[in-house]
């Protein structure tokens, strides 16, 4: 069963994200900040990650390199309300970028192309 992270502060979010993706056969948790979800990297050994841009303790796009550093394998699909991010997102080293508001069935279109 793949496994995917979610990094994101807008608990809402996280829980449809969660719930729709368990539905869609995959395990998946969330944290609410970069601290948390750093710490999560090690116990979950995530396929995916869903990350934020803006959270409370720093941005997700300065991150990207961090897990992608610990998890080579990882693909990460950074989401942001902000699409001036989305450029330097990629450059970091995200796979994809979604914009915010975005529809369930895109993110998880986007995790099932690369399985």
């Amino acid at each position: 069963m793949k496994k995917v992270l979610i990094i994101d502060d807008e608990i809402d979010i996280c829980l449809l994200l969660k719930a729709y993706l368990q539905r869609q056969n995959y395990l998946a948790e969330y944290e609410c900040d970069l601290a948390s979800g750093i710490k999560k990297l090690h116990s979950t050994a995530p396929d995916f990650v869903i990350l934020d841009n803006n959270l409370p303790d720093g941005y997700g796009i300065n991150h990207i390199g961090i897990i992608k550093e610990m998890y080579p394998q990882a693909k990460i699909i950074m989401i942001s309300a902000m699409t001036s991010v989305q450029k330097q997102a990629m450059q970091n080293g995200a796979d994809h970028f979604v914009k915010k508001p975005f529809k369930l069935q895109h993110i998880s279109e986007l995790i099932a192309t690369q399985l």
